[in-house]
């Protein structure tokens, strides 16, 4: 009886310990998350993602004030580091590289019909829905933030980097993601794609005649990895496919700068 009751008092005992741990661990994990919180709650304000413009609360709660061009371009590092969620630390750090950019100059939409292209590229419609934010352009096109939407099996939204560029015309329709392990396998069996490209599969909607060119764009576009990639007739379109941050926002300038004297060299 005496050893039933010893045993019952030490099973009670380690679950005790085990629940302690565990809340412990999260604690723990939670700590930083809710300073990062009580800071911004601290500061009155927040920061407008498509102009970086700081607002009080107020203002934000009317929907009336003037964000100047020059007025909080760029979102200092204390009110950064003030911020509720590293998430969206790390996606105005991104922003602020192209805020401080002389390549990139903010742009308030597309011109002309240019949003009608970008809505009837497969980059972006084989997604549920999406929307964009900031826009910059450049001398061969855009960059920008860009969130597509999926609705099955669960919700999901996130932040991308996208970048669309003017390219001479291949009159021809290419769509490229990253090859499944799947997909990798059976295609060293029988590879049936009209561009053969080894971490890339290739989708062809419309052939076109100046394949060589589309072959040297690839060459370029695939020592690069997570990318969604397509060449449509006189544009070319490449998506991230995690969380907009700086190191992509460098990546896509590197990009641009070996893509460059291509494009110019064929215009």
């Amino acid at each position: 009886m005496i050893m039933d009751i010893f045993i019952v008092a030490l099973v009670i005992v380690l679950i005790s310990l085990v629940f302690n741990i565990i809340v412990g661990i999260e604690t723990k994990s939670d700590t930083k998350q809710q300073e990062r919180l009580k800071r911004s709650l601290e500061d009155a304000y927040i920061i407008d993602p498509e102009t970086g413009a700081k607002l009080t609360l107020e203002q934000a709660e009317s929907g009336h004030w003037v964000a100047h061009d020059n007025e909080f371009r760029e979102v200092p590092e204390e009110e950064l580091k003030s911020l509720a969620f590293e998430e969206q630390e790390q996606i105005e750090r991104a922003l602020n590289y192209l805020r401080s950019s002389r390549r990139f100059l903010k742009a308030e939409d597309f011109v002309d019909d240019a949003y009608e292209v970008i809505t009837n590229c497969v980059t972006l419609t084989h997604y549920d829905d999406w929307s964009y934010s900031s826009l910059f352009s450049f001398d061969l096109g855009y960059i920008f933030s860009v969130a597509p939407e999926t609705y099955s099996p669960i919700y999901y939204c996130e932040s991308q980097l996208m970048m669309w560029l003017h390219i001479p015309s291949i009159e021809g329709h290419y769509y490229f993601r990253e090859k499944t392990k799947a997909e990798a396998f059976f295609d060293r069996i029988r590879n049936d794609d009209e561009l053969k490209l080894e971490n890339y599969e290739c989708f062809t909607f419309k052939k076109s005649t100046r394949i060589l060119h589309i072959r040297r764009l690839m060459d370029i576009l695939v020592n690069f990895k997570g990318l969604e990639i397509e060449i449509k007739n006189d544009h070319l379109f490449i998506k991230t496919l995690r969380l907009i941050n700086k190191e992509d926002v460098l990546t896509f300038e590197r990009m641009i700068t070996l893509l460059e004297p291509l494009i110019k060299a064929h215009q």
